[in-house]
């Protein structure tokens, strides 16, 4: 996957946003948790409850971010299902040829499965929740400032 301009909220918690980089007109949508989508499959919403919490805790979750949320759970899910699938019949079965003799061919979940897995991967980057999206994360919650104290405080 391409290397993605990151969001100024990811930024701002892996101590890397610079104002000199910064895009001053960057849309700032309000964290808030979507909603789950009905259709998803068991799997998908049980990774979607466990990553929107995450996510909430970072304080990089929003509404429009539903959308790339919702494939990184379905592609979770598919993911899982094609492991199982492999753990079950293998990485190569053996099919019989024109003549008769036996033929060993590679399952098509194994590839399935990779390219699932580079898509989880992608999406789990965009969210910053992989080890290396990670290595630059400050723990400390930024700090929200408040309109009413900055004002009583402000030196006059």
């Amino acid at each position: 996957m391409a290397n993605l301009p990151k969001p100024s909220a990811l930024k701002l918690i892996q101590g890397t946003q610079r104002k000199d980089r910064s895009q001053p007109n960057e849309p700032k949508p309000a964290i808030a948790r979507p909603k789950c989508p009905a259709h998803l499959s068991p799997k998908a919403k049980t990774a979607w409850k466990s990553l929107v919490a995450h996510l909430e805790g970072m304080g990089i979750i929003s509404q429009p971010d539903g959308m790339a949320l919702e494939q990184l759970c379905a592609a979770y899910a598919e993911w899982r299902d094609l492991i199982k699938d492999v753990e079950k019949v293998g990485y190569t079965y053996t099919a019989t040829g024109a003549g008769g003799e036996p033929l060993i061919k590679a399952n098509p979940a194994v590839a399935m499965a990779s390219d699932a897995q580079k898509r989880i991967r992608g999406l789990l980057q965009e969210f910053g929740l992989t080890p290396s999206s990670r290595t630059k994360v400050n723990a400390e919650t930024p700090q929200q400032s408040d309109p009413l104290e900055d004002y009583l405080n402000r030196k006059r």
